[in-house]
Parts: structure tokens; sequence; C-alpha cells
């Protein structure tokens, strides 16, 4: 039999969420994948399933996640138990699926994935659409090897974080162009 035929394709696992803006742009790059003979999925969480319903990936995973953020010190360590807890859910879904690559687009469903990818040994990058980086990404940063980028500067990275970056542009979604 032919290598090549033998051969499973390799998978790249896209994590992103919260919002369309961190989840438009990991659509965009989905098709850009798939369109190369990559296979795609998607982790997330359960409130951007609702924006997931078309995303052209072979699976779609969600992962329990929760923002760290307002006054209270209560509300901030339920959100850290969640994003724990979410760290162990992604890190079953990243042993199952086996990616070659898990790029994570912000927000904090990212967390989880980009987390448990790096705690098993799986390559892992960042994509940043802003001009100033994000909490979570800054937070992931010093996890991975690259951070893609929208923009020639992004604001509020450490010098290590910098020396990372590579400007791409912003992906964008077929049905934009």
């Amino acid at each position: 039999m032919d290598a090549e035929r033998t051969t499973p394709r390799p998978l790249i696992l896209l994590a992103a969420g919260g919002t369309g803006g961190h989840l438009f742009p990991a659509e965009a790059l989905s098709h850009a994948l798939r369109r190369r003979g990559l296979r795609v999925a998607l982790v997330t969480d359960e409130r951007a399933l609702a924006y997931a319903g078309g995303f052209p990936a072979e699976s779609v995973h969600a992962t329990p996640s929760a923002t760290p953020s307002g006054r209270s010190p209560l509300k901030k360590a339920a959100a850290m138990i969640e994003l724990v807890r979410g760290v162990f859910v992604a890190r079953g879904v990243v042993s199952a699926l086996k990616p070659a690559l898990v790029i994570g687009f912000g927000g904090y469903p990212t967390v989880p994935p980009l987390l448990a990818a790096s705690l098993s040994g799986v390559a892992t990058m960042l994509h940043e659409q802003n001009a100033v980086i994000g909490r979570a990404n800054r937070f992931l940063s010093g996890r991975v090897k690259v951070i893609a980028t929208g923009f020639a500067e992004v604001g509020g990275l450490s010098a290590s974080a910098a020396a990372k970056c590579r400007q791409v542009g912003n992906p964008v979604r077929p049905a934009v162009i």
C-alpha cells in the first residue's frame, strides 16, 4: 500500500470562544487549513457553541471555562476552579484527538485546551487579533512557541512574548470576503 494513503492527515485543534471576535478568526483559519488538506477540530465553551453551528471542523468539543474578573474573591476563586476543571476535560479531548498542533485565539475558553496541550507535550501557538494582547493570551504567552499577530506591534507583551511574535494579519472568513 502507498505510504501516503496509510498516513493519516494531521489534525489541528483550534481553541476559541467567548465571542465571535475570537471564534470568527478561528473559523477563517479552519477554512484555509482544510483547503490545504489538514483536518480541523474546534474546542470552545458552552457559550460559544451558539456561534459554532456552521464551523468547518470534523468535530466540536466543549470544555468548562470561566472568566476570573470582578471584585469578588469568591467569584474569582470559583472561576479558577472552573478553569482547572476545564483543563482536565480538555486533557481528555487532547488525548483522544492527538492533534499535531493546538492554536488558541483568545478568550478564557482558550485557556483549558492550551494548558492541556502544553502539559501533554503537544505543540501550541496563539493568534492575537488585537493591537493589545488580551488577558487570556497574555497568561498563555509563556507556554507557546509562536504568537501570530494581526498587527506589527502588539501592546501589553513581555519582552520574551514579544520575541515570539510573527505578524500574519487577521484571517477573514470566506463569507466576509
